[in-house]
């Protein structure tokens, strides 16, 4: 029975983490179609936080994946092609975020920059959702730990970083739920 529940807590655990990373980059996929739409020139302000936002979240979820998951997922796997790969495009993501922190909406290249980093994020994702994570479903990891370990970095890292925890959709009771979980 206490290996059946334990499955269970693995399985679990597992399917937490990987919603928590998928709802990562959702946010930022969103932010990137959010960005399409406005006008750099007519709305500067907007779209500075827009990016600023973006690339906050980008760097947490990379800080999540580089210090605790992909370590974990590199002891699991066997072929650890998928995870360097992840890692050289976490580098130049990182690079794309640098020139954009020292840059304005003002800036001749920011759109453009911006653009470069969301389309290097959206084959990152794509192959992080498809191919590493779906290896990942059958991989011997300490899931529940794991799981433990990235909520509390999480926390950690939102507040160093200043960044509001993720608003939550609104549930079919007109978010009163959603609200109340705010409260607590």
């Amino acid at each position: 029975m206490a290996t059946r529940s334990s499955s269970r807590n693995s399985t679990r655990a597992r399917d937490e983490i990987l919603a928590m990373l998928k709802d990562d980059h959702k946010r930022v996929r969103k932010a990137f179609r959010d960005f399409e739409k406005l006008d750099v020139h007519e709305d500067a302000e907007a779209v500075e936080a827009l990016v600023q936002r973006a690339c906050s979240e980008l760097e947490l979820h990379a800080a999540l994946e580089e210090e605790l998951f992909y370590p974990a997922a590199r002891d699991a796997m066997r072929e650890e092609d998928l995870l360097d790969e992840a890692e050289v495009e976490h580098m130049t993501a990182k690079m794309l975020i640098g020139q954009l922190k020292g840059m304005g909406a003002d800036d001749e290249k920011f759109a453009a920059t911006f653009t470069v980093l969301g389309e290097y994020v959206k084959h990152h994702v794509k192959e992080e959702e498809k191919e590493l994570f779906e290896q990942l479903m059958r991989a011997r990891i300490d899931w529940p730990s794991l799981l433990e370990e990235m909520q509390q970095r999480r926390t950690e890292l939102m507040e160093e970083m200043g960044l509001a925890a993720p608003q939550a959709e609104p549930a079919e009771d007109g978010g009163a739920a959603a609200r109340s979980a705010a409260r607590a």
